[in-house]
């Protein structure tokens, strides 16, 4: 098949467009059916994707998300808060000079410094800049007021704990979806994402056992 989407074939899986049949495929869109029933479909929700540790699958399911609501037609972004060398950035945007920094400073729009994929309409914003002087307030304000035109908006944080821009996105975020790599979700698990997420666990929509 020819390439669809810039996103296909560097790495993370992209069920929803390689395999719409596949289970994975068939979960994203249920999840994300899912969130947007509860927000009483209401296309504009912004939704933290959080693993539990890192390598539980994260990025995967948020680039999925987004792909599968671009698809179904929403305006749809995808927001890097990830770290590491493995991070959406890294892996699609290497070279891209702006980011989420930029727009909260005031310095680019979202439309200069968000990249859209021809194929399937998705826009996604890199994690450029400094982030250490971003809060969540300055998310709410700065990167979600000048983001109204966009929904959903998906984001893909760090793993639990790992790194605090991730904390101040679930300050703004409307939703939070927790991801583990294989078995059930124990009682253990809940206890340490209500201690991470402090004021902010009652956002906490589910969590998502990512056996891909």
């Amino acid at each position: 098949d020819e390439t669809r989407s810039v996103f296909q074939g560097k790495g993370p899986l992209v069920d929803v467009l390689d395999k719409p049949q596949a289970s994975f495929a068939r979960a994203v869109g249920q999840v994300r059916e899912a969130l947007q029933a509860a927000a009483g479909d209401n296309d504009g929700r912004r939704i933290l994707i959080v693993g539990m540790r890192p390598g539980a699958g994260a990025s995967t399911l948020a680039l999925n998300l987004a792909l599968d609501a671009a698809l179904a037609g929403k305006a749809a972004i995808l927001v890097d808060a990830g770290v590491g060398a493995a991070n959406l950035t890294t892996t699609f945007a290497k070279d891209a000079q702006t980011g989420l920094a930029d727009i909260v400073s005031g310095t680019a729009g979202v439309v200069r410094a968000a990249l859209q994929d021809e194929g399937t309409g998705l826009f996604f914003l890199p994690r450029r800049g400094p982030t250490t002087a971003i809060t969540g307030a300055k998310i709410s304000r700065e990167f979600f007021g000048a983001a109204r035109r966009f929904g959903p908006i998906i984001v893909d944080g760090a793993a639990l704990g790992s790194d605090e821009l991730t904390l101040h996105f679930a300050e703004a975020v409307d939703d939070i979806v927790l991801v583990l790599r294989e078995g059930e979700v124990g009682r253990g698990d809940i206890e340490r994402a209500a201690e991470a997420l402090g004021a902010q666990a009652g956002k906490i929509r589910g969590f998502v056992v990512n056996q891909a």
